[in-house]
């Protein structure tokens, strides 16, 4: 099978944590690192390298056309010589590149948005809106990370066009360690929809020995970066940057528990990484960790500073409550392994490409 994978804005061999780099880069490097076992996979994103290898049958290639049509119209010389069974886009600016290739091609088209705008609570794009509308009708199946997701969804689609797989994590990599600490540990990018301030607002409300680590870099704006340093000024925050996922292991060895304040979080792909590791996570209940982490693996709250504050102050003074929630994680999350996880997208793009 050949699949042709579209990520525009963003390479999954970009740095993880800063800028448009996320956890989107994770899902495609891992993903389609592992079904490279059984698929040829090209992935095109916008830059000026060269082609890449990324792992066994899978190349990156970079297109230097900001344009959406004539990048689209380089995937289909691609096309020509590959005959592509499925094309996969990842992300609305991809699924631009989608609607481009529709008109001209009848390829089965899958698409990904890991975010969705109209589903978001603060600074909505109304051209992003009606741009995913329009990806909603043009693609002839969806693919959501959650049933929470699909189910919302299903109000803008037919049922039958949206299936649901969640993603994965690398069990290999992030593996249970002893909790002996007392540090927070909050991991993503520094952009406001992330939440941060509502967590140091939950701070200010608890113990000042508490200790902070944030790890990860701006999204797209330094200033995003300047005002929550200020925001926390006198707190023992420390900014860690972006760092490697071999880096961020001994982050999570060293944390209590693993906090994510997002006012929208489609999966959470830091979720599973912490309970990978045996560590509990704190976070809202109307995001997709309702579904990951739920009430097994850590302690969802309504959004607001004091019932944050309260789930933090618990695991703080409970060592047994973070131990079990953490223990619990790392038995759940098993079923997220990404080899298990990749043998599911096998079968549903086989699936697809068939129909």
């Amino acid at each position: 099978m050949k699949i042709c994978v579209v990520s525009y804005h963003s390479s999954p061999l970009e740095p993880i944590g800063a800028g448009r780099s996320g956890g989107m880069n994770v899902f495609t490097a891992n993903l389609y690192a592992r079904l490279a076992r059984f698929c040829t996979i090209d992935i095109f994103t916008y830059g000026k390298s060269a082609r890449v290898p990324l792992s066994g049958n899978v190349n990156i290639h970079y297109i230097d056309k900001k344009n959406h049509v004539h990048f689209a119209e380089e995937i289909m010389q691609h096309h020509m010589l590959q005959r592509y069974d499925i094309i996969h886009t990842h992300y609305w600016l991809s699924g631009i590149i989608g609607l481009h290739l529709r008109k001209v091609s009848n390829i089965p088209w899958i698409h990904t948005f890991h975010t969705i705008e109209t589903f978001k609570t603060i600074k909505k794009s109304k051209v992003r809106i009606e741009i995913e509308a329009d990806i909603m009708r043009s693609c002839d199946i969806i693919l959501s990370p959650t049933t929470k997701e699909k189910r919302a969804l299903t109000k803008h689609a037919p049922r039958a066009q949206v299936i649901a797989i969640p993603h994965g994590v690398d069990t290999t990599r992030f593996t249970a360690r002893v909790n002996g600490s007392s540090n927070l540990l909050y991991v993503g990018r520094i952009d406001p929809i992330k939440g941060l301030e509502l967590l140091i607002d939950a701070l200010r409300l608890l113990d000042n020995n508490l200790r902070l680590d944030i790890v990860g870099g701006p999204s797209q704006k330094q200033g995003d970066l300047e005002s929550i340093k200020s925001y926390a000024k006198g707190m023992r925050i420390s900014f860690s940057g972006p760092v490697s996922h071999d880096v961020l292991t001994h982050y999570y060895e060293h944390a209590a528990m693993v906090i994510l304040p997002s006012y929208y979080e489609s999966f959470g792909l830091v979720a599973l990484e912490a309970m990978a590791s045996a560590r509990p996570v704190i976070g809202f209940e109307d995001t997709g960790l309702s579904e990951t982490v739920g009430n097994r693996a850590g302690i969802l709250v309504e959004r607001n500073t004091r019932e944050l504050a309260r789930a933090i102050a618990f695991l703080i003074k409970n060592k047994t409550a973070r131990h079990d929630l953490g223990n619990r994680g790392s038995k759940v999350v098993k079923n997220y392994d990404w080899s298990r996880i990749a043998r599911v997208y096998l079968k549903t793009y086989e699936e697809i490409a068939k129909n």
